[in-house]
């Protein structure tokens, strides 16, 4: 027997009271309820990663807005398509490690991809054909926007940053 369809307003009042447990460091269990929930709530499945996984605070406050009928869908797709200009002066030490991160990050992402493990023993391995990632959970989205609009990173869309060609 399949289970009862979730009362909407219920949901959102859930969500209402998880969303301040997301700011904390502690917050890594909140964001796995957090999927959950927007998953029985019939969010669209494809928007769901980018604000989980980037732990994206500021589109789920649009998603929020959007739920509680205080937006419209189209006014919160186009603030996600606009980058957000940094709030704050971020410091150039915090950027150069972010950057640092961000690279080293790239460069274990491409050795996995082109490892032979998973591979028949008489290939080469495969060749890694990704070209933008999800920048670090260490440093907040603030610090890529910041890299990005100096042209250090390219912002790919939906939380994902790539190195600029050269």
């Amino acid at each position: 027997m399949p289970a009862a369809p979730a009362d909407p307003s219920a949901l959102l009042e859930e969500l209402m009271a998880l969303r301040p447990e997301l700011e904390g460091p502690d917050s890594g269990p909140k964001w796995g309820a957090l999927h959950k929930l927007l998953l029985k709530m019939g969010i669209e499945a494809a928007r769901i990663p980018p604000i989980v996984v980037g732990r994206d605070l500021e589109a789920l406050d649009r998603l929020l807005r959007v739920a509680q009928g205080l937006d419209t869908p189209e006014e919160a797709v186009e603030a996600d398509d606009e980058p957000d200009e940094p709030v704050e002066e971020i410091p150039a030490e915090t950027l150069r490690k972010a950057l640092k991160a961000f690279r080293r990050r790239m460069k274990l992402i491409k050795l996995d991809q082109e490892s032979k493990l998973g591979v028949g023993p008489m290939s080469s391995g495969r060749s890694a054909d990704f070209e933008s990632i999800l920048p670090p959970h260490e440093f907040p989205p603030a610090v890529w926007r910041a890299l990005a609009a100096d042209g250090r990173l390219e912002a790919t869309g939906r939380g994902f940053y790539k190195l600029p060609d050269v």
